[in-house]
């Protein structure tokens, strides 16, 4: 072999090499890119990896079209179509609606009349959420003894971490539950009831002695997110009124409001 021969086949060597090692370090880096992925996929059905949650979530509070009206004392078929709306679904109605009791045992000159009533009676809740930012509930509590330090009562409803807990059967047959969540964000004390002695006193004796309340309470929904088990509403404690209705006669005992923007109350 000359010489221009063997250096001919050390330049094509040292090429070959080179693009050998290019390629290798490539490989490596699609592996790396793909361990994300890859841990993804093994993850549980159903379970995400925190920061695609969160993004997840984020998005959907975002997007999220809250309305100026209020629903008011909404049962849990209510909130399960509100839930729906508010996170840019469409209820299955007409599948829902086959489904109710009186349809699947109608006679087959009944069946199709029922089926539209049905059907009617589901759109109707579903459009009755339309534009719906506001909910008013009641909340039943009771307060304990009059604390002199503070002067007021404290109430054993909205306690820190409040959620009100909503199960639905849209479909009886068989029967299929949705739940519905309601967790209330007050940063500031929302279940201490000011009141001085006199007062507090006066509140006793209306109630009978019995310290049982109703709270009329008005929330602003501030976001919603899904859980495992259901769609969560996040939602801000506006106020509510004090009552109580002993032997049916309803007396409005006092109110709190709380600020918008949550840094306090009254």
């Amino acid at each position: 072999m000359s010489v221009s021969d063997a250096c001919l086949r050390t330049c094509l060597l040292a090429a070959l090499a080179a693009a050998l090692a290019a390629c290798g370090a490539e490989g490596g880096d699609a592996a790396t890119e793909a361990t994300p992925m890859a841990a993804m996929a093994a993850a549980p059905t159903g379970t995400a990896p925190m920061s695609s949650l969160a993004a997840k979530t984020a998005s959907v509070a975002d997007t999220a079209a809250f309305g100026e009206r209020q629903l008011d004392h909404p049962d849990d078929l209510q909130m399960l179509m509100l839930a729906y709306r508010l996170e840019g679904r469409q209820p299955p109605i007409a599948e829902w609606a086959a489904a109710q009791s009186r349809v699947v045992h109608a006679n087959e000159f009944e069946r199709s009349a029922l089926l539209e009533a049905e059907r009617q009676r589901l759109q109707g809740i579903y459009d009755g959420t339309a534009d719906v930012g506001r909910l008013r509930l009641n909340v039943r509590a009771r307060f304990g003894e009059y604390d002199a330090t503070r002067a007021g009562y404290y109430l054993d409803a909205f306690m820190p971490g409040s959620v009100f807990h909503f199960n639905a059967r849209p479909v009886p047959h068989p029967i299929v539950q949705e739940r519905v969540d309601l967790q209330v964000d007050n940063s500031e004390e929302i279940n201490f009831w000011p009141l001085d002695a006199a007062a507090a006193q006066d509140a006793l004796q209306r109630t009978g002695g019995m310290r049982n309340v109703t709270l009329d309470s008005r929330f602003r929904i501030t976001g919603i997110s899904r859980r495992g088990d259901g769609a969560v509403l996040s939602a801000r404690l506006l106020g509510y009124t004090i009552g109580s209705d002993r032997h049916g006669r309803p007396v409005t005992l006092g109110e709190r409001r709380f600020d918008v923007s949550g840094q306090g109350g009254r």
